[in-house]
């Protein structure tokens, strides 16, 4: 019994190792900090040894070699990258209130090119818009890299792996569509305020309704012929409360 504990421990292990990128202590310290209603941010940055073991996970993913992967390696280890990027800016600047205040101009955290890899410098924006929309399109990214503020989809606990990745996007697709994050209705004045994603990023989403994209991952469908609100974007950091 103790060998196949052994075994499939070690299998667990190897898994989070894929195609020279590891992702061991990023998920041992999503697993530690992250919850359901946000990231102890609190916790993170008391202790030292955490804090520099997110600088190296960024120094190690610095330096591999992207091109060895496979498309959904690549996805994924972007999508990782931009989550554990924007984790590391919110350490450079704690304690915030929100990530739009780091910088000389509100949101300029976005533009700031500060996260190695390879032989370039990239900025979150980069990551996402720069890379992650343009190579690896796909809808469902907008679920998953987190701005670490309050409407932004939540974190996911674990490291996005690219054999795993697609039964991961659909299910960050799922916990987003049927949250009032992403959608709140009004019966009674047959309205929906929906989050602002979907009017920045619309022509990311098919149709002019985001009922007909989030009405895939839900389980009760959106009325289609409900008036169209926002919801205003809450930039407050995603701590726990």
């Amino acid at each position: 019994m103790k060998w196949v504990i052994l075994f499939f421990g070690l299998f667990a292990a190897l898994s989070l190792v894929q195609a020279k990128v590891n992702y061991t202590a990023y998920a041992e310290l999503l697993q530690q900090y992250v919850q359901t209603d946000g990231v102890d941010y609190d916790a993170w940055a008391a202790d030292q040894s955490d804090l520099d073991a997110l600088k190296a996970v960024l120094a190690d993913w610095a330096k591999v070699d992207v091109a060895e992967l496979s498309t959904a390696e690549k996805k994924a280890f972007y999508i990782n990258l931009y989550n554990a990027g924007m984790l590391q800016a919110v350490f450079n600047n704690y304690p915030l209130e929100s990530v739009k205040e780091i910088g000389l101009l509100p949101f300029s955290i976005f533009k700031k090119e500060f996260i190695l890899q390879g032989d370039r410098e990239l900025s979150l924006d980069g990551i996402e818009k720069g890379i992650l929309l343009k190579a690896y399109f796909d809808p469902r990214i907008h679920f998953a890299v987190n701005c670490a503020s309050e409407s932004c989809p939540p974190l996911r606990q674990e490291p996005f792996l690219g054999a795993q990745l697609e039964s991961q996007l659909n299910e960050q697709a799922r916990l987003f569509a049927e949250s009032k994050r992403a959608a709140r209705v009004d019966k009674a004045a047959k309205r929906i305020a929906y989050s602002e994603l979907f009017k920045w990023y619309a022509d990311d989403f098919p149709g002019k309704n985001p009922a007909y994209y989030l009405n895939q991952y839900r389980t009760e469908p959106l009325p289609l012929d409900y008036a169209i609100d926002w919801i205003t974007y809450d930039w407050s950091l995603n701590a726990v409360r």
